[in-house]
Formats: structure tokens, sequence, C-alpha cells
């Protein structure tokens, strides 16, 4: 059995490896990054969807 995992699921998570190495053009002198804060926000959103209706 493999685990599905959504594409834009997959892109975020890419996303917050790429941050963790190096900035992008959006991130700010702070460390802010509208980017990665929205990467965050579908993981979170996807982990609260599987269990609400179970691992798919």
């Amino acid at each position: 059995m493999t685990r599905e995992v959504p594409l834009l699921v997959e892109l975020a998570w890419n996303c917050l490896e790429r941050h963790r190495h190096e900035r992008c053009e959006k991130c700010t002198d702070s460390g802010f990054c509208s980017a990665s804060e929205a990467a965050r926000t579908r993981i979170r959103t996807w982990r609260r969807y599987r269990t609400v209706f179970g691992r798919r």
C-alpha cells in the first residue's frame, strides 16, 4: 500500500525544505516569508483533514 500525498502538500514540504537552507526573494530581513507561512498552513490543514476523515 502506498501513501498518497496530494501534490500541493508535497510542494509545500519542498518549499519548507528549500527555506531551511536558503532565503527566497519574498523573505524579509526578520525572517518572515509569506510563501513559507502559506506552506505551513497548507500542511496543517491537510493534517487536520486526515485526522477528521481518516488516513487516505
